[in-house]
């Protein structure tokens, strides 16, 4: 059985957690002192073991996956209470905070070896996401498909190249939802606008996207292939398409991206 260690545990780190509660294969432990109470309220009744304080030496070693998972300002605070503690040989010390390379953890937790950033979402927690990966270059093979079967348990995973290509990740499916989200509140408040109730709003705009997106994935087609079916020469749609490219819809995602992407590089900066 896989010994997990999630150090720090906010929304993606419950989110997580919650969807890894039935994995016989794996053991959880969590480190939060600032939500252990919280969190023994959650997981009551669970087998996850809620710690309000970093394990002791004898208690890391027995840990085949750490994962730090808290917010990127409390990061060199958090992980200093780690860098004096050796790990067990072939432990994997993973991170989900935005932004920390690689190389922030390897100067900071001078025992550890193998080393992978990961990018998660929010989806993780109806097994629906699409987690990110980046390691150091001597990350085992054995170890990558190790943490890759975990996460695969949340959705799909991607592997990219560097470290620039997972800050850019975070910009696109890390923050991705929060913008979904965004753009799903205002279809709602303009159908609202138009006349009809909040739970009609709901129905109509809700339906409309997961089918939208169940069509692009059943025909295959590419969005714009699908876009001209619908928006026929002077009809309806192409009277609202041509509002939204009037204000630049193609720019106003870009800049979104950039925004983030922006955000994440500093960050990390701190390395």
């Amino acid at each position: 059985m896989s010994k997990v260690l999630l150090v720090g545990c906010g929304h993606m780190g419950t989110a997580l957690v919650k969807s890894w509660l039935n994995l016989k294969s794996h053991s959880f432990t969590v480190v939060d002192p600032f939500n252990h109470k919280k969190l023994k309220n959650i997981f009551k009744n669970k087998k996850i073991k809620i710690l309000n304080k970093a394990p002791i030496q004898n208690e890391i070693k027995k840990f085949d996956l750490i994962i730090f998972a808290v917010k990127p300002q409390i990061a060199d605070k958090v992980i200093s209470e780690y860098k004096n503690l050796e790990f067990k040989k072939n432990s994997i010390i993973s991170s989900i905070i935005a932004g920390k390379k690689i190389n922030f953890f390897k100067k900071r937790l001078k025992y550890a070896k193998q080393f992978v950033r990961i990018m998660p979402n929010m989806p993780a927690l109806i097994r629906n996401g699409v987690s990110c990966f980046v390691s150091s270059n001597n990350l085992s093979n054995i170890n990558k498909k190790k943490i890759n079967k975990l996460f695969l348990t949340v959705g799909k995973t991607v592997w990219l190249k560097n470290e620039n290509q997972i800050d850019k990740a975070t910009a696109v499916s890390g923050s991705g939802p929060g913008y979904v989200f965004a753009l799903i509140n205002s279809f709602e408040k303009a159908a609202q606008k138009l006349g009809f109730s909040k739970n009609q709003s709901r129905e109509l705009v809700i339906t409309t996207i997961l089918g939208s997106i169940n069509l692009m994935e059943h025909t295959k087609k590419e969005p714009y292939e699908l876009e001209k079916l619908i928006a026929v020469k002077g009809g309806t749609t192409e009277a609202g398409l041509k509002n939204l490219k009037n204000y630049k819809i193609d720019k106003i995602i870009y800049k979104t991206y950039m925004s983030a992407y922006r955000r994440a590089k500093i960050l990390g900066k701190k390395n």
